[in-house]
């Protein structure tokens, strides 16, 4: 005998389901969207309970993959969107928000990401859960530092942090610590980075994602001090003993292992790790990564001043103002070390207008 499953019902358990995605209990969610599936062949028609069906199965995608399709995605939140607007249910209203920012975070579009994440932040009050806040807190302090609003994303990061300490969900924190890391290492401080980092991996469990994404910061981290060799140990460590071959993460690690090995004038071994990064890069659609491995091909393989100031105009264009200042400063390096002062100072100030584009204030200047 067929019966039907009341909206309300499938609801709750999509609330248990998304509780277990923010907790980072994967094997749980995994075995509650299987339940949820089939229970949607039986609930009665409710267009707002597909919908928050819809919006949470994106994070369960994004956290169980790590990325998520940008033309899938951007299709769904238009189709949800059109329900959101009919709705006057203030979490669905968030929730749509919230995953918006998301979506436009994940495909770089930080600005964006942080104009939706305002509109969610707005809707807050209604959420009513330690979790969620904790979480919104996460992204929207990592989408500012993206777009190199350090202080105010400090601000969001240390809440986020005391939240999910106070919640007991201690790799949540550790993302969070991992961020504040990134800005000290920005800044210049590499030990206080450094420290972050190495506390934060004395709390993760061993092989697990959170400790690759670790191990690479400390990689970068070695990198900006100029300690080429732990950089390249760092990386090698990633790429030969963590199974992250189809993440960009795997891609991003290769991408930073030449660039350590190009400065320390392994020629013949950066190239192959070049290349494959650039491969990889492309084959995930992250338009960051191919234009950093395109400045190092054209830096230390074609040494085209030309396409070097197209790409660093490219970057400028995605308001990566923090990554263009860092690598003109480098590419500068290397041409002042052959003896090209002229071009060498023509890169020093393309740094020098990249810093003073991350010191402008507010989420909106262009």
């Amino acid at each position: 005998m067929y019966v039907t499953i009341p909206a309300e019902e499938v609801g709750a358990k999509i609330v248990e389901w998304y509780s277990c995605i923010i907790a980072r209990s994967v094997d749980q969610a995994v075995l509650l969207h299987t339940e949820i599936k089939e229970m949607l062949k039986r609930m009665e028609p409710s267009d707002r309970m597909l919908a928050y069906y819809s919006l949470v199965e994106y994070r369960f995608t994004l956290m169980r993959d790590q990325t998520t399709d940008e033309t899938t995605g951007g299709k769904m939140l238009e189709h949800v969107g059109i329900t959101v607007e009919k709705s006057i249910d203030h979490m669905l209203h968030y929730l749509y928000y919230f995953v918006s920012g998301q979506h436009e975070f994940l495909h770089e579009r930080y600005r964006s990401a942080v104009k939706l994440f305002r509109k969610a932040e707005r809707l807050l009050e209604h959420v009513n859960d330690a979790a969620e806040e904790a979480d919104f807190h996460y992204y929207m302090g990592i989408s500012l530092q993206r777009i190199n609003q350090n202080v105010l994303a400090s601000s969001y990061l240390e809440e986020a942090i005391v939240s999910f300490k106070r919640l007991g969900y201690p790799e949540r924190e550790v993302y969070c610590q991992h961020i504040l890391a990134s800005i000290f290492s920005e800044a210049g401080n590499y030990q206080k980075a450094e420290e972050i980092l190495k506390t934060s991996m004395s709390q993760v469990q061993k092989n697990t994602h959170t400790e690759v994404i670790l191990i690479r910061s400390l990689g970068v981290n070695a990198h900006r001090k100029k300690d080429y060799q732990s950089a390249v140990h760092f990386q090698k460590l990633i790429i030969e003993k963590y199974e992250i071959k189809d993440t960009i993460v795997y891609s991003k690690a290769k991408y930073s292992l030449a660039r350590a090995l190009f400065a320390l004038d392994q020629f013949d071994e950066a190239q192959q790790w070049l290349f494959e990064a650039l491969k990889e890069a492309t084959y995930h659609k992250n338009r960051e990564y191919i234009l950093r491995c395109k400045i190092l091909e054209s830096l230390y393989i074609l040494e085209n001043k030309a396409k070097l100031n197209q790409i660093t105009n490219e970057l400028t264009k995605l308001k990566l103002h923090y990554e263009v200042e860092e690598l003109s400063e480098e590419i500068s390096g290397v041409f002042e070390k052959k003896g090209y002062t002229d071009i060498a100072l023509s890169f020093l100030k393309i740094a020098l207008q990249a810093k003073q584009k991350n010191l402008y204030l507010g989420v909106d200047q262009s």
